[in-house]
């Protein structure tokens, strides 16, 4: 039988949680809205598989992002992380959009959302899983009924 060594370093599990940047709500439904445009203009006019398509139009993100806004509505805030890399699937879908003929109104959202959120990018801030939705560290604390771990004593 081996014995394990509790002395030897092992990496954490879970990589350490990243830092983002506030968003409102209604900047995430203009996320949603490119998003699903993206989906609808790729599905269309490209024959590639769907997980490939929901890749590049950033359609994988919609349901952790109305996660994170149920969460903040929960808790009585108003501002929704957003990860770097999302920023990065944002922009793939704006590009994606261009090649595949996507709306003109849609597209002047996505640029500007881009731009809006690349001024944040030096206010990033900590985060932490809350009830496995990310959620800012800072104000992942006590909601409006009490603390937002809930008691089992």
């Amino acid at each position: 039988m081996r014995r394990r060594n509790r002395d030897k370093h092992h990496p954490p599990l879970a990589p350490a949680t990243k830092d983002a940047i506030a968003i409102t709500v209604r900047e995430t439904i203009t996320l949603v809205e490119i998003f699903e445009h993206a989906h609808a203009r790729i599905s269309e006019l490209s024959d590639t598989d769907k997980e490939t398509i929901a890749d590049a139009s950033g359609s994988t993100l919609i349901p952790s992002l109305f996660a994170r806004v149920g969460l903040a509505s929960i808790q009585g805030i108003h501002s929704i992380p957003l990860l770097a890399e999302e920023i990065a699937s944002l922009e793939a879908a704006v590009i994606n959009l261009e090649s595949y003929e996507g709306n003109e109104v849609v597209l002047v959202a996505g640029y500007a959302l881009l731009d809006d959120f690349a001024n944040r990018k030096m206010n990033a801030h900590p985060l932490r899983h809350m009830h496995g939705v990310l959620a800012f560290a800072d104000e992942a604390g006590d909601t409006a009924s009490g603390p937002a771990t809930p008691s089992l004593t």
